[in-house]
């Protein structure tokens, strides 16, 4: 017995360390074959786990400087390096060929479903975050309609809630954290569009009890998630997480009773002499969401669940985030505020401010994409290698000679770093300047909804919505003034990055 015992403890340890030694040789067989130089490597103190700059990435993270911390190792060992995460490689990179060719030119040997299904998946399901393959495709042709050019023209559902916003700002001068409202603004939008009924938050005596509990289990649901992520593949160590799972189903159940709703309403609607009024009342879009689906899927709940779940998650903090950081820059720079006021100043009475004539305002959405530069919400993507790769970039001394990716490593697109590069943007890269913006040539070194095939399909969207807040809040106000006495940005990261401070301004109408 205990012969059989001491067999199968050495065999425990022998077969495994044959296994890494063999795919440590078949790798630098591979490597050399394809003409690859070794990577540059981060210098870890724990070489297993790399727990050492996990620590330290964790430390920054706290302090609001996550992507200072990307700074000086992009500094420090060029800009794309190997490092490990829990014992994975992990490879980190800002350089724009490789992001290209992780992004586009290769994206077929990338997927996000390694990195995303498992932290995420028990709360958004299948769709287009937490999946590769035909899934992900067939979401992707199911929403790209939703998101087409005619329904980012409807602008009268955003007005509506931009009214209550307005009315929720001091005209005297008086300072307010607009950071909070900004949110509440567009995760009142954003509900409307995706589930047909406004979360009501900028106003209570209209919120629904419904309403408020569905977006604050939500928040919960982000936390647990983003827990999943923190513990990556020792989750088992502490085993699930038994009231995030409950909190995951707790969220799902009120999503289907909104389905049930549509599906009833919907059937109910064919019949003679039936109300064309909807049963939760009627939308300021013209285009929703769940509406759409069920007309598509009326009889795959789980699959419309779904969709609506991971629509929700990117929409739902993202360009609110966007619009307070944008008005965060502004109130830094009173030159920039003058010049928006002089493009708007020139906008006819009669003007309606649709798609294309907002996209024909220059300075503005100069000065929308100079934010999306600065502060992102989103400032990195992760993707996992799914078959051998050939890097342009990233090895040798130099980091110019190309590197081999092999099934499993991780690689970290972080665009944050990426928009403010010296080489790119110039000396003054960190600084508040749309002008810059004004000229630019989109290319792979600006990418502020992503390249490739993974483009977000919402983009068109996000920009009118911007450029529609930023019109409308030049009409509304002649003046904005800094009200924070820390002036740079510092990150709060839960699942999207936004200001740790809030945005503390000042409005006037004189």
């Amino acid at each position: 017995m205990a012969k059989s015992f001491n067999t199968l403890f050495l065999l425990s340890i022998v077969l495994p360390t044959i296994y890494w030694l063999w795919t440590k040789i078949l790798a630098w067989s591979t490597r050399n074959k394809a003409g690859c130089s070794s990577p540059v490597k981060y210098k870890h103190l724990d070489r297993i786990l790399g727990f050492d700059l996990l620590a330290k990435k964790m430390k920054y993270t706290k302090a609001g400087k996550l992507l200072a911390l990307d700074d000086e190792l992009f500094a420090k060992y060029g800009k794309t390096l190997h490092t490990l995460f829990f014992g994975r490689n992990h490879w980190m990179t800002m350089d724009p060929l490789v992001i290209q060719t992780v992004a586009a030119t290769q994206a077929d040997k990338f997927g996000s479903a390694p990195s995303n299904r498992k932290p995420a998946g028990p709360l958004l399901g299948d769709g287009a975050f937490t999946t590769d393959g035909h899934i992900w495709k067939r979401s992707r042709e199911l929403l790209q309609p939703v998101f087409s050019r005619s329904q980012v023209s409807q602008l009268s559902g955003l007005e509506s809630h931009l009214q209550r916003f307005l009315e929720r700002i001091p005209r005297d001068g008086s300072t307010i954290d607009i950071q909070p409202l900004a949110q509440g603004l567009f995760l009142d939008s954003s509900m409307e569009f995706i589930f047909g009924k406004s979360s009501g938050s900028l106003s209570p005596s209209e919120q629904t009890a419904e309403a408020k509990q569905f977006s604050e289990d939500f928040d919960e649901g982000l936390r647990g998630m983003r827990n999943n992520y923190m513990t990556d593949k020792f989750s088992w160590l502490v085993g699930p997480d038994k009231k995030w799972l409950a909190q995951c189903a707790k969220i799902h159940a009120t999503l289907e009773g909104y389905i049930d709703e549509e599906i009833k309403f919907q059937k109910q609607s064919k019949l003679p002499g039936a109300s064309s009024k909807p049963m939760n009342g009627s939308s300021g879009y013209q285009h929703v969401l769940l509406k759409e689906l069920v007309k598509m899927y009326p009889d795959d709940k789980t699959l419309i669940r779904n969709e609506l779940m991971n629509v929700f998650f990117a929409a739902r903090d993202s360009v609110g985030t966007v619009t307070s950081s944008m008005l965060f820059l502004l109130a830094r720079s009173p030159e920039s505020w003058g010049k928006l006021r002089e493009e708007v100043a020139a906008i006819a009475p009669e003007q309606e401010l649709s798609f294309e004539f907002l996209k024909s305002l220059k300075y503005v959405q100069a000065v929308i994409d100079e934010t999306l530069r600065l502060i992102h919400p989103v400032d990195r993507a992760w993707r996992t290698c799914l078959s051998t790769c050939i890097l342009p970039r990233g090895g040798g001394k130099s980091g110019n000679d190309p590197i081999l990716l092999q099934p499993g490593d991780q690689i970290e697109l972080i665009y944050g770093c990426m928009h403010k590069d010296t080489d790119i943007w110039g000396d003054d890269a960190s600084e508040f300047n749309p002008d810059r913006m004004v000229r630019l040539k989109h290319s792979w070194k600006f990418i502020p909804f992503s390249g490739g095939r993974r483009t977000c399909p919402a983009q068109q969207n996000a920009y009118t919505d911007m450029a529609y807040f930023l019109v409308r809040m030049v009409q509304e106000f002649k003046t904005i003034h800094n009200r924070d006495d820390c002036l740079e940005y510092v990150e709060e990261y839960v699942m999207t990055k936004s200001s740790r401070n809030g945005v503390k301004v000042a409005f006037s109408v004189k």
